[in-house]
């Protein structure tokens, strides 16, 4: 139950643990001891990053986490690469790799899958599959078999665990947030969006959202949509509603913290570009770079993103020099204008051309400045956070000094 509602006014919320702690209380229950989250590895050009390392007696394992509603969409889709980056993280770093997959409901036809999938592409990875209850089978990297096990709850341990509306409990559905391209949006104009919240750093939509019809409204999405997303948000312990007239956004830090977890910067299709001129100094290079993107077709969406965006915002705090760009369209075209042709190797990438995998929430709030197209401050932190170099440095100086501030004034 994510709320009790009492004489029409909500007075309580249900805490549920996020996909993060269900994942650590899981692997606890086997006798792991959590070391590290989100730990990255490798060349610092070529860095990759696992959600945790745990261990357990003297070994130490990556563990990759992937959730879906629907056990296909992982063995399709999710798992081929969180392999490929567990066994590098073993080849790299010598850590016993394990994916664990979180579905919402799952059955013995599901574990037999998930055995099938391993036992045939990737023998040498363990795994863990768990539904919303805990319940599911652990295949131990060490051991020839998988076991069941046994729900750690009665009740779920996910806020509602579904991608569809719930049974309603006590007047309330429960949903979970999925961290979509439009539930990406939605976080983002109703976090940024609030009048004079954020003005220098965000581009998108401006105004009172009171409710869920008001936020469909200023988001530009259906009603549905924006309840939907109301109800997972609620669900999730990240927002409160009073009644119609008012959604208070809660603990904006655990909200950032998850959307953080869930996003990587690597889900993009990065293309590395080098000038089709030689480049003697990295600051004159960049200033020609600004001017041609100053002039380019405005039809065709573009948002510099990372250190330069923070740069031209004002906030730059690292001395980083990497250039990031969102495109939209023909990367052949942008390339042509900006006078860059494909490199060979990362090393020699003056320019990364970025087709973002959430276009709407990556263009969405887009910030003039200069003339230039520049992402949102949110964007900017969630990309930053996966850059190798000092992205992090850079994403907690924004965090700490300007979307804790906005995310404060917020709530007030």
């Amino acid at each position: 139950m994510s709320a009790v509602q009492k004489h029409g006014q909500i007075k309580e919320f249900t805490h549920y643990p996020s996909m993060e702690e269900i994942v650590i209380k899981r692997l606890e229950a086997l006798g792991f001891l959590l070391e590290k989250k989100r730990y990255s590895f490798g060349e610092s050009n070529f860095k990759s990053q696992v959600d945790f390392i745990f261990r357990r007696g003297r070994g130490k394992y990556a563990i990759e986490v992937k959730h879906s509603r629907k056990i296909q969409l992982a063995l399709t889709h999710l798992l081929p690469r969180g392999i490929l980056l567990l066994q590098a993280a073993k080849r790299l770093g010598g850590y016993t790799p394990i994916v664990v997959v979180v579905v919402e409901k799952l059955n013995q036809r599901d574990i037999h899958r998930m055995a099938d999938f391993f036992q045939h592409f990737a023998p040498e990875v363990g795994w863990l599959l768990v539904d919303e209850y805990g319940e599911g089978a652990f295949k131990d990297p060490h051991e020839g078999e998988y076991k069941v096990l046994p729900q750690l709850n009665r009740k779920p341990l996910m806020p509602g665990g579904s991608s569809e509306l719930e049974v309603p409990v006590s007047g309330y559905y429960q949903k979970q947030l999925s961290f979509s391209d439009l539930d990406q949006w939605l976080l983002k104009v109703f976090l940024l969006g609030r009048p004079a919240a954020a003005k220098d750093y965000w581009g998108g939509p401006q105004g009172s959202v009171e409710n869920a019809f008001q936020l469909s409204k200023l988001a530009g999405v259906s009603p549905p949509v924006a309840n939907s997303w109301v109800i997972a948000m609620e669900s999730s312990g990240y927002l409160r509603r009073i009644g119609r007239k008012r959604l208070i956004p809660l603990r904006p830090n655990a909200l950032i913290e998850e959307w953080r977890g869930q996003y990587r910067f690597g889900d993009n299709r990065i293309l590395p570009y080098r000038s089709v001129y030689p480049v003697s100094e990295a600051d004159q290079y960049l200033d020609d770079l600004l001017k041609r993107l100053k002039s380019f077709d405005k039809s065709i969406p573009l948002a510099i993103s990372g250190h330069q965006a923070c740069r031209l915002l004002g906030i730059k705090h690292s001395s980083a020099k990497s250039i990031h760009v969102y495109f939209w369209g023909n990367v052949a075209a942008v390339a042509n204008s900006l006078s860059v042709v494909p490199a060979e190797t990362v090393n020699e990438a003056n320019v990364f051309l970025v087709e973002p995998k959430y276009p709407k929430s990556v263009f969405g709030g887009r910030v003039v400045r200069g003339g230039m197209p520049v992402c949102d401050l949110l964007q900017c932190y969630l990309d930053l956070h996966n850059l190798p170099d000092r992205g992090r440095e850079q994403a907690d100086f924004v965090y700490e000094n300007m979307l804790s501030k906005i995310f404060e004034k917020g709530r007030a």
